[in-house]
């Protein structure tokens, strides 16, 4: 086990809240990041230890800013629903890192998962007022000028097909993200490229091709023709 961690480790046996504090905050970011993997780790393993670990993440933050680190591990629902009250605070869902992506950037790429992004989950959150800044991540753009929404149909690649819930979840984001900033018309013909990659590189069912073909149309506004127009199947 990490130093760190040993040390952390004695310290949550003592029960030691101000000193747990002190301890975190003394640590470098990336230690910080790892201390709060640990955290969601050791809440993975039990029902009954889950709300201790994840209130203790919280406290031991004190209101400061996210490591910056953290943002690119937060990659699947469970991750995602611990750290909620962390990204809840001082804006972090929408504090991005030096690719300038948040944390839903990462969330709907979700390379090396085979779970559908939990956009449902998302959805549920936005109707909460205490996630102000959530709105605000779902329109910002990363380095390549795209959206989290955008990152999902252009970089996500696991060949999922969304279930019916979780495909109206994402309609329901589109709405959202787009009552706030216009589309970036520019970025579909990437897009369509990268479909084509996609295509050619693995082996899709028919159901995620038809599906993927009418997200890519619902987002940029144009037809499932248009989208399939110079693509090969």
């Amino acid at each position: 086990m990490d130093k760190s961690v040993t040390q952390f480790v004695n310290l949550l046996k003592q029960s030691d809240l101000a000193a747990l504090k002190i301890f975190y905050q003394q640590q470098p970011e990336a230690t910080q990041t790892k201390l709060q993997l640990f955290l969601a780790l050791q809440a993975s393993k039990s029902t009954d230890t889950f709300d201790y670990f994840q209130l203790l993440s919280v406290k031991l933050s004190d209101g400061k800013r996210v490591p910056l680190e953290l943002i690119s591990q937060i990659k699947n629902i469970n991750s995602l629903s611990f750290f909620t009250p962390l990204l809840q605070t001082m804006a972090n869902f929408a504090v991005q890192d030096n690719k300038k992506r948040n944390v839903l950037h990462y969330l709907f790429v979700a390379r090396g998962s085979s779970e559908c992004v939990p956009f449902t989950y998302l959805r549920s959150l936005l109707l909460f007022e205490s996630n102000l800044f959530l709105p605000k991540a779902l329109i910002q753009t990363e380095s390549n000028n795209l959206t989290p929404l955008e990152c999902y149909l252009h970089l996500n690649i696991q060949g999922n097909v969304l279930p019916d819930h979780e495909l109206t979840a994402f309609m329901a984001l589109i709405e959202i993200e787009q009552s706030q900033r216009p589309v970036t018309s520019e970025n579909l013909t990437l897009a369509r490229t990268r479909f084509q990659k996609q295509l050619n590189d693995f082996e899709l069912s028919e159901g995620y091709i038809e599906q993927k073909a009418l997200l890519l149309a619902s987002y940029y506004g144009v037809s499932i023709n248009d989208i399939k127009l110079n693509i090969k199947f």
